[in-house]
């Protein structure tokens, strides 16, 4: 029993160094967006440049993803995220540094590098550990970007209205640093784990790709909304709805703050309802209150943008837990990296693209176009996979 007890007890540790690990990537990422007015009329961004460094930070997520889970292979877990915080920090605190936008291109492009591993490595980590409750911590782990998110808003704002946007990133930066060494102490190195036995030829990823590609859909609708309101909406609320800088960040923390409620509890609801289902009445209705925010500019902005918030970030856990529980454990890390990348790729042609829509078309245009996109995405998902997630008519 207490042999059993302590197994437990470590992997909550591994638990709370990966929920960690976001908020620390959250906390470096969430700096540019609540300066970006700021960050703009002083470089002269327009926000097709705006969207271009959030494409940078994808361009480097997503090719860091695939090698991902080999290098968690051969170095280890442990070894691959700490370096991974040390580089990420690194290169935020070097853009306190930076005079113009191919300086910030080049170092946000390395930020997304640096963190693009964190995801495949932690949930297939966690999935291996937690087995048959691999919903409900994956669930709690992806709540450490809300509150990343959330927190690091107001912070930004604070310390840019008190020292200016470049001692954000400075003070923003620290907690990657420290997060490493924490890892280095607190985390083992983990066992390599006999696989069972097989019949016939070991199966390659393409095995299971009719289990991956409606996942990967999944997570391309997840990524155009969630990309779209990252970066644009304290911009929108300052240029779309007429609101001071510090009141647009305050605003916008209302999204990752009611996705810190959600991701907890969407473990139990992957259980209750079924990834399809789940996956289906998130992305519809992320779709109608994105619109709802243009179509219906009165007094509800708090209420929607709660609501929008609740309903986007509900299906990213289902879409991890789902890939991780239905492939092997060889498999999961890279597995997870392509439905991830696939994703991040829309989002990273999605940032560009809205800033330029946004630039020629407005916002009204342009995020009701995301949610037609979005809602057509949910119609295809709904005829091609079946409820348990594993079937898919191609």
């Amino acid at each position: 029993m207490s042999r059993l007890l302590g197994r437990w007890e470590y992997n909550y540790t591994v638990l709370l160094i990966t929920w960690m690990g976001w908020i620390s990537i959250y906390l470096a990422r969430s700096v540019l967006p609540p300066v970006l007015p700021v960050l703009s009329t002083e470089l002269g961004l327009t926000h097709a440049q705006a969207g271009l460094l959030e494409t940078a930070y994808l361009i480097g997520y997503i090719i860091s993803k695939l090698p991902a889970g080999d290098l968690s292979n051969r170095y280890g877990a442990r070894r691959v995220l700490a370096a991974s915080m040390v580089g990420y920090g690194a290169s935020t605190l070097l853009i306190t540094g930076a005079r113009g936008f191919l300086d910030i291109f080049v170092l946000r492009f390395l930020v997304g590098l640096f963190q693009g591993v964190h995801l495949p490595v932690s949930n297939a980590l966690l999935s291996d550990r937690f087995r048959g409750k691999q919903a409900r911590a994956i669930g709690f782990n992806e709540s450490g970007p809300n509150i990343g998110n959330t927190l690091a808003f107001p912070i930004t704002v604070t310390i840019m209205e008190a020292l200016g946007w470049r001692y954000a990133f400075l003070f923003l930066s620290i907690p990657a640093f420290l997060l490493s060494l924490g890892t280095m102490i607190l985390m083992k190195e983990e066992p390599e784990r006999e696989t069972e036995p097989r019949q016939g030829p070991k199966p390659s990823l393409g095995y299971y790709k009719r289990i991956l590609i409606p996942f990967a859909l999944s997570h391309a609708a997840y990524n155009l909304i969630l990309r779209t309101t990252f970066t644009f909406t304290p911009s929108f609320l300052v240029e779309f709805r007429g609101m001071n800088i510090a009141l647009a960040g305050l605003i916008s923390t209302v999204l990752p703050f009611a996705g810190i409620f959600t991701k907890m509890g969407s473990g139990f609801i992957m259980e209750r309802v079924g990834s399809k289902q789940a996956i289906l009445v998130a992305s519809s209705l992320s779709a109608v209150l994105l619109s709802a925010l243009v179509i219906f500019p009165g007094g509800w902005l708090t209420l929607n943008l709660l609501a929008l918030g609740l309903t986007l970030y509900s299906f990213s856990p289902i879409i991890y837990a789902g890939t991780t529980s239905s492939l092997p454990r060889e498999l999961k890390a890279l597995g997870l990296g392509v439905v991830t990348i696939f994703g991040n790729i829309v989002g990273a042609v999605s940032t560009t693209a809205v800033g330029l829509a946004i630039d020629s078309r407005g916002y009204v245009f342009t995020f009701i176009a995301i949610a037609g996109v979005t809602l057509v995405s949910a119609f295809i998902i709904q005829i091609s996979m079946k409820e348990d997630g594993r079937d898919i008519v191609l």
